[in-house]
């Protein structure tokens, strides 16, 4: 009688886990960033046929490659055959038995979200103390790969990206999953009416948010300010200000940033750091992009 093969139980939350699952580590990693809730990784694997496993957190796998990709997958003992092309988005739920073969190189994103922080999302915009993520066979998902998308980008860049920022994507790629796919008890979502955060709520982010410019601000920090969940304060904050709290912080510090240029002679480099961009780099992109003209560029202009 043959021994029964043993399912593999994998942690993504360990450093070297894919090793047990896939032939080559990943290419970039955001393991020692240490992004709250998620590792983000971008894989190039070979032709493979991953043994049978489950793995501990919920798991989106997103294409990258542009040319077809023929595989299979396997949820639970249900076979699927699948096209994969660029874009397309699996979702594997945590503790569910898993096989994936794929008969030509792969490229693709791989991001694991812990239960415990999915959960903590759920309770925040609906009050869902049990729910389930439903498993999805490769197919498209526009909101899900621009997500990713950005996320490879915050990795990518030569600073370490804005916390803030990737933290709102988190947010984000969490609700959409909780909204689409998840089986709970949908009544139990309520959705408030509220124009906005109230005049000192709105006062007292802002304030807290210009007087920390030159940190890496995060979204649990400037929402625990005035006492809400990243969920609702990212919400209520877009209501009253049109801005999502990442592109606040962003204009706050490329606006200090003008009037420093304007008003004094400090270097390009310590102007940045003030206004809290990890790199010189990132700051000249970023002011190109919202005022059309390079830091230097302006100094030069104002100062005519």
């Amino acid at each position: 009688m043959m021994p029964e093969e043993k399912i593999l139980s994998v942690d993504l939350a360990q450093e070297d886990s894919y090793g047990e699952i896939l032939p080559r580590s990943p290419l970039i990693s955001s393991y020692h960033a240490q992004w709250e809730g998620l590792r983000f990784d971008v894989h190039q694997q070979p032709i493979h046929e991953t043994p049978e496993h489950i793995i501990q957190q919920h798991v989106i796998s997103i294409s990258l490659r542009p040319q077809v990709i023929q595989a299979e997958r396997i949820f639970n003992g249900h076979f699927q055959q699948e096209n994969i092309v660029n874009g397309d988005v699996a979702i594997i739920p945590a503790h569910i038995n898993h096989i994936s073969r794929w008969q030509s190189a792969a490229e693709f994103i791989i991001i694991s979200l812990e239960p415990a922080f999915l959960r903590r999302i759920a309770i925040e915009i609906g009050d869902w103390q049990e729910f389930e993520i439903k498993p999805r066979f490769a197919a498209p998902d526009p909101l899900i790969h621009h997500i990713g998308l950005a996320l490879k980008s915050e990795l990518e860049s030569q600073s370490n990206g804005s916390r803030v920022y990737i933290e709102s994507l988190t947010n984000t790629l969490c609700v959409h999953l909780l909204k689409h796919y998840c089986a709970a008890n949908k009544t139990s979502l309520h959705y408030s009416r509220d124009k906005g955060l109230s005049g000192w709520k709105l006062r007292q982010a802002i304030a807290y948010i210009n007087d920390n410019l030159n940190q890496d601000l995060t979204l649990a920090e400037i929402a625990a300010v005035v006492d809400m969940s990243m969920y609702h304060f990212s919400r209520l904050f877009k209501q009253s200000t049109g801005f999502a709290p990442h592109q606040y912080v962003m204009n706050c510090r490329i606006e200090r940033s003008k009037k420093l240029l304007a008003q004094s002679n400090q270097s390009i480099e310590k102007i940045c750091q003030q206004v809290g961009f990890q790199s010189q780099s990132h700051f000249t992109n970023v002011f190109r992009r919202l005022i059309g003209i390079t830091p230097r560029t302006y100094r030069e202009q104002v100062k005519i």
